[in-house]
């Protein structure tokens, strides 16, 4: 059987993996995507262990786990505008696409109607 300072310890080693991984951002958004699919699984293991923790040990965290915490969370806030940002970017671009396609249209009928012509014959 764990007990809950065997289980604050992996909370430990989690938020340390988590930050690991966040370390490696370059700062583009694709590359965000990928490190927050990939943290995923450790954010799933830290629910499981703070489930396992007594209600007392699963709110107090330890001086080290809120220095992470301080680091984790800023840094998981920019990695989220960069992805809304580059999303922002994508939703411009399509509707200069759409706008674009509007234009065109008003000018040249897409419709292709048969045409007959009468040679009087």
């Amino acid at each position: 059987m764990t007990t809950d300072t065997e289980w604050a310890e992996l909370r430990t080693n989690v938020l340390k993996n988590i930050m690991i991984l966040m370390e490696t951002w370059n700062g583009s958004p694709d590359e965000a995507v990928e490190i927050i699919a990939g943290n995923q699984e450790n954010l799933d293991h830290l629910k499981a262990i703070e489930q396992k923790l007594s209600e007392d040990a699963a709110f107090q965290y330890t001086q080290a786990e809120k220095q992470l915490l301080t680091v984790i969370i800023p840094c998981q806030q920019q990695m989220m505008a960069a992805i809304r940002g580059e999303k922002l970017k994508l939703m411009n671009k399509m509707k200069q696409i759409n706008q674009k396609n509007k234009v065109r249209d008003n000018y040249v009928s897409v419709e292709r109607a048969s045409v007959f012509i009468d040679k009087g014959v």
